[in-house]
């Protein structure tokens, strides 16, 4: 604001520092008339005295010509200091000029010894800088009426209200609150995915030839044979492997209802002694459905003890045999079957076989789950089951062995 004011006071004093007003003739006029107004001298005696009595007078009038002349000038001045614009722009010499006196003239003068002189006022015009086509906009500076209840609404800023939930209340004295049911942590659903094995095979052995699976193939002179050779054939059950997909659902406290879908491989193979060099191998694939009850016991830590009681139904999908051998003529010179057996008896046979009927199955087993990640469970069993004679053709483990122990590992996932 100071370097402002210094350079419209530059200004001013580069602008006005040789500027002299212009008295109008009328001034002087009026001058004239109040001297020429003085009285006349009556004695030519008296001329002495009113010699210096006129020079008296004329060196009075000058100094009042010389005192409005300075008053005038002052109050130019002044007045054009005091009228001039303020304003917050920047202003340049090279784009600003002065405006011409304006004189105001006197109405009227006084008739009297008196003269009224004019007052000189002078309006300086300052023109503003040009301004840039791009313009920006200046905000209205809010009244400090308006802003007062805005910043006291700034101040009395509002507190959050925290309502607390009251529990419900009953209407009257003898009514229990109502209260509203607690969300379980599952639905006591789970899927798992399981495998199992055997823990027993089986292994047995019969002469004559009449365990091998292509014995009802055979020519009746190569049984003869094999009954006259009265070699040893062993036949040996595989432990069978198991994979299945489960799926549970609680019916009660700590009681659930699994069933699913169980694949399971058997495999057999057939070794003998005999000169006729025998060796065979049978599969099967069978599918089964499981429906058995867990019910959990005990809690050990976040492991869970639980027994499982059930049985299962299966039945082949897909069955085959292989039997292979190997002589020469010289091997069974002694036999008197050389040229009959060599030349007739095939020595390779692949047959696809299936048995007839369906296989039931009672298990029971002791199991525990633990949580390795979140509701993801490991569980295992180690268990028993007891398999029916179905009256099946081909014999397999289930035939031969109608007790077997089994473990079972698995994953599940509770939902």
């Amino acid at each position: 604001m100071m370097d402002e004011k210094d350079k419209i006071k530059d200004l001013f004093s580069s602008k006005l520092k040789d500027f002299e007003p212009e008295v109008p003739a009328s001034v002087w006029g009026g001058l004239d008339q109040l001297l020429s107004q003085q009285p006349a001298a009556a004695d030519p005696s008296s001329s002495t005295s009113s010699s210096s009595g006129s020079s008296a007078t004329a060196s009075k009038a000058s100094v009042i010509k010389t005192a409005l002349i300075t008053a005038g000038v002052a109050a130019a001045v002044v007045t054009g200091v005091l009228l001039a614009p303020k304003s917050e722009q920047t202003v340049t010499p090279e784009d600003t000029h002065v405006s011409e006196v304006e004189e105001v003239q006197p109405d009227t003068v006084a008739s009297d010894t008196t003269a009224v002189f004019p007052t000189v006022i002078m309006k300086p015009t300052i023109a503003r800088a040009a301004r840039i086509e791009e313009t920006v906009e200046e905000k209205p500076a809010p009244s400090p009426v308006q802003d007062l209840p805005v910043a006291q609404e700034k101040k009395e800023e509002k507190k959050p209200v925290i309502v607390k939930e009251k529990p419900l209340q009953a209407s009257t004295p003898d009514e229990k609150p109502l209260l509203l049911p607690e969300k379980k942590s599952n639905s006591g659903f789970s899927v798992g995915l399981s495998a199992n094995s055997g823990l027993l095979a089986h292994n047995s052995s019969r002469n004559g030839g009449e365990i091998l699976f292509s014995h009802h193939v055979r020519s009746v002179l190569f049984r003869e044979a094999l009954y006259r050779e009265n070699s040893e054939f062993k036949l040996q059950h595989r432990l069978p492997v198991s994979l299945g997909v489960k799926v549970s659902k609680g019916i009660a406290p700590n009681l659930s209802l699994e069933t699913g879908v169980v694949y399971t491989y058997l495999s057999s193979k057939i070794t003998s002694n005999s000169t006729f060099n025998i060796e065979e191998n049978q599969s099967f694939h069978y599918l089964g459905i499981p429906l058995s009850l867990n019910y959990t016991f005990y809690e050990l830590g976040k492991g869970k003890l639980y027994l499982s009681v059930g049985g299962m139904v299966q039945k082949d999908i897909k069955g085959k045999y292989e039997s292979t051998m190997g002589f020469t003529k010289m091997d069974i010179s002694d036999l008197g079957l050389d040229g009959l057996v060599y030349y007739h008896e095939p020595y390779f046979i692949r047959e696809s076989i299936k048995q007839p009927n369906l296989q039931f199955s009672a298990n029971a087993a002791v199991g525990i789950t633990y949580p390795i990640y979140k509701k993801l469970y490991l569980y295992g069993t180690i268990g028993g089951a007891y398999y029916f004679d179905a009256g099946n053709k081909y014999p397999t483990i289930y035939t031969d062995r109608k007790m077997q122990l089994d473990l079972n590992l698995g994953i599940k996932f509770d939902f």
